[in-house]
């Protein structure tokens, strides 16, 4: 089995060239990357519009640390994209330009209707405006699932049902259950948590389909925070959604995980990333993982406010170290950091295992540890990661060439002996159990690993995705998180939803008018629509 992954072709390194957008047209423009007082800008310039400059990471140091662990993906393939020439890897054009894909698909989306039951004003799926309903029936979802486990060389893995508000969809349950048939090993689905919070029954009936994990819209830690960035309060939701979870596995004996998406803004909720953090770590028997996202500027929006608006994935970072005082600088990585893991696994095991070549500027992330007396260390505080990374990737590179592949396995736990700080591990862990853990998930990835892996575990991770202020096409091309549209084309999430933004042609292309599909669902659009699930049209509008 060949590796999955191969050296970083992008420039690194500072100043350096690259090429964007205009926010304003969307020519594909050249573009400056630079560092300055200690930040890094982006800059380019329309001949039409003029020139941007904005502001990229707000950490210099740790933007050229990342590209340390920077990896490029062999390329992703899909048969049943009848676009693609045999043997052609997935691109996306921009401004005329084929882009070529790098990446896997680590996750996927999957959009089941553009329909909701909120009108978020900083929901780049803001879809009550539309003027069209979006909803792909169960058999073009089957297809599209079909399309992703059917990619090469390295079959997609997880999926997340997304929308609008996919929990809406009529048949929600089946299509979680289609994609266990088809073995994903996550299906996950993002949802403002409105019907988990009040119809147990549905939440129970989704985890028995075989839902992994709820991808949950979690803003803040008061309802003024949700009244300004959701237009309605939603605390009591949110806990709703916790309760329900924790009463489902008091009952059953399991239920779905939660990761508490924050979609970050500054002035708004950047005060309270702490008081989030402490809020998951409190609620650890069902929440695994928080995930900071810094808002992308969709839409018109002006070089004042972008710059007065702007919060980069450092500045998550450094919120984080600030409130909290369980981290530092030191203890954050990029997302390609664990391609290695990945990589070797595929080699020793002769089958190829998704891998994350994302983008080494797309993410930061790091995993708290909490103890037995409720102390939080960081994960990268006992492992010497940099050295486990660099050791690893020459174990692999030395496997792929080996007659007895497995017998490598020797040699990783010996590095493992190595980068493991004993006096800094945290109490109830002990050296031989995290060495025994880590080979195990490296070599079978049992569920059973897996579960002792994440006990007392925190991730969190930040991920910045782009808008056409700091678009970078390197990055597009090694985007791991993409969609599937009906027609079975891959596209990477960024081109999906700002900059070019995909997502306004694909749902128009698949789309019914408003009043068609309410003349067709007439009991349907009845019931959900004093909840705001079914847009108004623009007649309907005029008419109030």
């Amino acid at each position: 089995m060949c590796a999955t992954v191969k050296p970083y072709s992008a420039a690194t390194g500072l100043p350096k060239k690259t090429k964007s957008i205009c926010p304003e047209c969307g020519k594909i423009l050249e573009a400056t990357i630079f560092e300055k007082d200690g930040k890094v800008f982006m800059e380019k310039e329309c001949p039409e519009h003029g020139k941007f400059c904005d502001v990229y990471w707000s950490d210099a140091a740790k933007y050229l640390e990342a590209e340390k662990y920077a990896k490029d993906g062999t390329g992703l393939k899909n048969s049943m994209d009848e676009n693609l020439k045999d043997g052609e890897n997935v691109n996306v054009v921009i401004d005329g330009e084929k882009v070529e894909m790098l990446s896997p698909t680590a996750l996927a989306n999957i959009d089941l209707t553009n329909r909701c039951n909120m009108n978020c004003p900083i929901c780049f799926a803001n879809a009550n405006d539309a003027g069209y309903v979006y909803e792909p029936d169960f058999d073009t979802v089957c297809k599209m699932l079909d399309a992703l486990r059917g990619e090469q060389p390295i079959k997609c893995t997880a999926v997340q049902f997304s929308g609008g508000e996919p929990t809406v969809y009529p048949r929600l349950v089946d299509v979680i259950k289609a994609a266990k048939e088809r073995k994903f090993a996550q299906v996950q689905i993002a949802t403002n948590g409105i019907v988990f919070a009040s119809h147990y029954d549905k939440l129970k009936e989704c985890a028995q389909a075989g839902l992994n994990t709820v991808y949950l819209q979690f803003d803040g830690m008061d309802d003024d925070i949700y009244m300004r960035s959701r237009g309605r309060k939603m605390m009591d939701v949110k806990k709703g959604v916790i309760a329900n979870l924790k009463k489902l596995k008091q009952e059953t004996g399991h239920c779905p995980s939660v990761v508490l998406v924050v979609t970050t803004v500054r002035g708004l909720n950047d005060n309270q990333i702490g008081d989030i953090l402490r809020f998951a770590i409190q609620n650890r028997d069902v929440v695994r993982g928080v995930n900071f996202q810094p808002v992308a500027f969709t839409g018109r929006v002006t070089h004042e406010e972008v710059s007065e608006g702007r919060i980069t994935l450092t500045d998550v970072a450094k919120a984080v170290n600030e409130q909290t005082g369980w981290t530092g600088m030191q203890d954050w990585y990029p997302v390609p950091v664990v391609s290695g893991i990945s990589n070797y696994a595929s080699i020793i095991l002769g089958t190829n295992k998704i891998t994350f070549p994302t983008h080494p500027h797309c993410g930061l992330a790091t995993y708290l540890f909490i103890d037995e007396n409720e102390n939080v260390f960081p994960m990268p505080e006992f492992i010497k990661v940099e050295q486990f990374v660099k050791g690893l990737d020459e174990i692999a590179m030395n496997a792929e060439h080996a007659t007895f592949k497995k017998l490598t396995a020797l040699k990783v736990r010996k590095l493992l002996m190595n980068c493991l700080i004993e006096e800094k591990m945290p109490g109830g862990m002990t050296k031989n159990d995290l060495i025994e853990t880590l080979i195990s998930i490296m070599s079978k990835k049992s569920k059973s690993t897996l579960a002792k892996f994440s006990w007392g575990m925190m991730y969190v991770g930040a991920m910045h995705f782009q808008d056409s202020f700091n678009y970078d096409i390197e990055r597009v091309r090694r985007c791991s998180i993409h969609y599937v549209t009906p027609d079975c084309k891959i596209i990477p999430f960024c081109a999906y939803n700002s900059g070019i933004e995909m997502r306004v042609e694909t749902e128009k292309k698949f789309s019914v008018p408003l009043a068609e599909w309410k003349e067709k669902h007439k009991e349907e659009a009845k019931q959900l629509e004093a909840a705001l699930i079914v847009p108004k049209d623009a007649d309907e509008e005029n008419k109030e």
